[in-house]
């Protein structure tokens, strides 16, 4: 970031065949694609982008009265939806990559679960007072 360069990971074809990392040995997704490169390459933030504002308590999609969480930790009780049909991840996969991008030893000290279809979501959460996504 430095540098002004921030990384875009994409799960497609190309990488889709990593042996032995998961079951049927292919990335499952992209949010785990990420989080692994996040661990791998020393980053410092991981910023997961998707189709909603951020972790809600429960599906905003489903219910009405979704609650926006300011913060997500791994003992948050929430209910997680049904995942969207754009992708195979859901955030059931976006919550597993950032808790994994974190864990104890990894250079990586935020994950941020924020809307992609905000043009300034990227400045704004790398930025000195985020207001978009769930860190």
């Amino acid at each position: 970031l430095g540098l002004g360069i921030v990384p875009i990971i994409n799960e497609n074809d190309a990488v889709s065949a990593n042996l032995g990392y998961t079951d049927d040995d292919v990335f499952s997704d992209n949010d785990s694609l990420a989080g692994l490169c996040a661990r791998t390459f020393g980053a410092e933030v991981l910023l997961l982008l998707t189709d909603v504002d951020g972790v809600y308590d429960s599906s905003p999609k489903e219910n009405p009265d979704a609650k926006l969480l300011p913060l997500y930790q791994d003992t948050t009780q929430i209910s997680i939806g049904q995942k969207s049909s754009q992708g195979r991840g859901g955030m059931a996969s976006k919550i597993d990559a950032a808790l994994s991008a974190v864990e104890p030893g990894s250079t990586c000290v935020a994950c941020v679960v924020a809307s992609g279809s905000n043009l300034n979501c990227i400045r704004a959460v790398l930025g000195s007072s985020p207001k978009y996504g769930t860190p």
